[in-house]
């Protein structure tokens, strides 16, 4: 079954929150026969405590890192406006170097404008419906 990985905002966010809103994209995409991986559920049930401070965070990353690379798609939640999403855009780069397409969702933040973003993005669309149906798309072909 095709793996998608779904990448969001989560610094600053409560982890309830967060954790909630991977679960029902995750379901949303079971309805669709697709299977989520969350790297923000994975590495809380081994991290107690949540993304930012000043700590190590390799352990972190370098587990997103190997959830993406063996990923199908990634789908990629940038509709918070005034948010850097650094992490995502590393998520992102990394991506795109792997050849693993990415779906952006961008809401009404204008994001689609800009130029690094249309380079390294499959398909940049406004919400996450959308985003469902172009990954669907993909993997479909």
């Amino acid at each position: 079954m095709p793996t998608i990985y779904y990448a969001r905002a989560i610094d600053g966010l409560d982890r309830g929150t967060v954790l909630a809103e991977g679960a029902l994209v995750g379901e949303l995409l079971r309805a669709r026969g697709l299977d989520m991986v969350d790297p923000v559920s994975e590495w809380s049930k081994n991290e107690p405590s949540w993304a930012g401070g000043s700590g190590d965070h390799s352990s972190m990353v370098e587990s997103d890192l190997r959830l993406l690379r063996k990923s199908d798609v990634v789908l990629m939640d940038v509709s918070i406006s005034g948010r850097s999403y650094i992490g995502c855009i590393c998520e992102l780069v990394y991506s795109y170097m792997w050849k693993i397409p990415v779906v952006v969702i961008v809401g009404d933040t204008g994001h689609e404008a800009r130029p690094w973003l249309r380079y390294h993005a499959a398909h940049i669309v406004t919400g996450r419906q959308a985003a469902i149906d172009v990954v669907s798309e993909i993997l479909a072909t």
